[in-house]
């Protein structure tokens, strides 16, 4: 079923719900060399954030697509695949994530114009509003961003606000597209939109779990047994939260996930085993753990930490730790080089390197100071740009 309407500024607006009236429009769409896309979601008490809409802009009309009454999404699966057409976004990130975990596919083309803006010198993360008032000259409302988009019926200020974020982006991609190819940039545009993509492969593959012990605080403060049972842990946080579809931290909060590493994974008077692992907690080895967590979970706790091989190595951990002087003044000199690289191609800062990638770097290099390392989240180009300049500082110490 579709339902016509229209938009203040005459651009048409349709709400499609049904699954004919999809694969209709996604043979039309197939023939577009570009669609704008967004989406408008809830993510409250879930991992997982749950689509309440899907906004397709053709340059003509603004489409609303229902995905909680339509059941066959089949051409739209087509579409994404497509080498054909490519997705129009501005910031995409939360967007692909929600692709992933609603439909279980991604488009296989995209461009970001959030990204394009931040190639062109415009600011590392410009709203659309402010982009589409900076490049358009035209005014959007954001006057419904937090309403409840699993609600039905969608009311009219809704349906209207969701219908606008896709009005603009097509004429947003032409102009930026013209730009970045004038600029010569348009190679490693296409390269980040590509590792966008793949950042939300990553984060759903069981593989990329192993190293999420590293971002919690303080886990730097814990011996290498600790930091092992923690790292066991946070991998079954992270299948147990995906399980139940709840946050993370409704599971075990990251300050408990390190106390209980702490804990467990000292060596005692009771033993290695089973057995042991339960004395020390019915010793109050887990007093300082919130008590629901333990009485649900500690059984969990006692397999894993019985499991654990605490004799593997932790090559290459990253952890958020204070640096000493020397490294903070090495950090200082790598942004250095990245502003002046930055400012030299005009193109934002954050573009070729943000601090945890620096970070990144750094923590490599004194990992492995006889080779020459390279943080995997910075790319090729962003190497034959950065690494003659970091060398500089490495060889200046």
């Amino acid at each position: 079923m579709i339902e016509a309407s229209e938009l203040d500024d005459s651009t048409p607006m349709v709400y499609v719900t049904d699954a004919q009236s999809l694969a209709a429009l996604c043979e039309r769409w197939s023939q577009l060399d570009a669609i704008a896309v967004d989406t408008e979601f809830m993510r409250t008490d879930t991992f997982y954030a749950k689509l309440g809409l899907l906004q397709i802009g053709d340059g003509q009309c603004s489409f609303l697509l229902d995905p909680l009454k339509i059941e066959d999404w089949t051409p739209f699966e087509r579409l994404c695949r497509s080498d054909d057409v490519e997705f129009i976004f501005h910031s995409c990130s939360e967007d692909l994530s929600v692709f992933l975990s609603h439909f279980g596919f991604l488009p296989r083309r995209i461009f970001d114009t959030q990204l394009a803006a931040s190639f062109l010198g415009l600011g590392p993360s410009l709203s659309y509003a402010a982009l589409v008032l900076l490049r358009l000259e035209q005014v959007i409302e954001k006057d419904v961003t937090r309403s409840d988009w699993l609600q039905r019926p969608l009311t009219a200020a809704q349906q209207r606000y969701a219908a606008i974020d896709v009005v603009h982006l097509i004429e947003l991609r032409n102009q930026l597209r013209y730009e970045l190819r004038e600029k010569n940039v348009s190679d490693w545009f296409e390269a980040e939109c590509l590792s966008l993509i793949q950042a939300a492969i990553d984060y759903e593959s069981e593989d990329n779990w192993s190293t999420l012990y590293q971002s919690l605080s303080n886990a730097w403060r814990l011996n290498e047994r600790g930091l092992i049972l923690l790292r066991a842990l946070c991998i079954w946080r992270e299948k147990e939260a995906r399980r139940r579809d709840k946050p993370k931290s409704w599971i075990v909060k990251d300050t408990d996930l390190v106390e209980v590493a702490t804990r467990l994974a000292l060596q005692s008077e009771f033993g290695e085993g089973a057995a042991g692992k339960q004395a020390m907690i019915a010793k109050g080895a887990l007093s300082r753990v919130d008590t629901s967590v333990v009485k649900r979970y500690a059984s969990v706790f006692v397999e894993l930490a019985v499991a654990c091989d605490y004799t593997d190595t932790l090559d290459g951990a990253i952890f958020s730790a204070p640096l000493s002087p020397e490294l903070r003044k090495r950090l200082k000199k790598l942004q250095a080089v990245v502003a002046s690289t930055a400012e030299a191609h005009g193109i934002a800062p954050e573009v070729l390197a943000r601090k945890r990638h620096l970070l990144a770097f750094i923590h490599l290099v004194d990992a492995n100071p006889t080779q020459s390392p390279w943080p995997r989240e910075l790319s090729l180009w962003k190497k034959d740009l950065l690494q003659a300049g970091f060398e500089g500082v490495l060889t200046a110490h």
